[in-house]
């Protein structure tokens, strides 16, 4: 992915928040997503599969893997919200009869390895919705850790603040250019 589309998938997910008022962390992606008129349901879905985006007759409905962790339900609905803004289309799995078709895009083990540009799109954009650069900027500034006590650990400080996994933030951390 380009710097040029990658500038547009921040803009994308920082217009999203400031235009429904959640610009402040933590995030509410759940929020987000009933301001676009995402239906989330949380469902439990095999193990490979974090959540699945369903859309029939125009409406999109978010599935979630009811049995993960709230950080990772809070990627996957932030990851699903990029697929549908983004306007990525996919190939169909067809489900119950043909009259009743939906189209899935769903999050696999190949979505985590970045491996579809995609799910590297929808990716990028789960990052920057959930931790925009300019509010990542302002809880570095205005949260005072001691560099000299080992017990702090500043990704996960941070982490905790945005409600994301300490990984997630130090990927975030990293292609903002904020890890020292």
């Amino acid at each position: 992915m380009n710097r040029k589309r990658l500038r547009q998938i921040e803009k994308c997910a920082e217009d999203s928040l400031r235009m429904f008022d959640l610009y402040s962390e933590p995030i509410d992606v759940s929020a987000l997503a009933k301001n676009l008129n995402l239906n989330i349901i949380y469902h439990d879905l095999a193990e490979d599969i974090s959540g699945l985006l369903i859309t029939n007759l125009g409406q999109s409905t978010i599935g979630v893997n009811s049995n993960n962790i709230e950080f990772r339900q809070r990627f996957t609905i932030a990851h699903e919200i990029g697929h549908y803004l983004l306007e990525h289309q996919r190939e169909g799995v067809f489900i119950d009869k043909p009259s009743n078709l939906f189209t899935i895009v769903y999050r696999d083990q190949n979505s985590s390895t970045g491996e579809f540009l995609q799910e590297r799109e929808a990716n990028a954009f789960a990052a920057a919705l959930l931790m925009p650069r300019e509010l990542v900027n302002l809880a570095i500034k205005n949260t005072k850790f001691n560099f000299e006590d080992d017990q702090v650990d500043v990704i996960q400080c941070l982490a905790i603040k945005f409600k994301v996994s300490s990984q997630a933030m130090g990927f975030r951390l990293a292609n903002l250019d904020l890890l020292w």
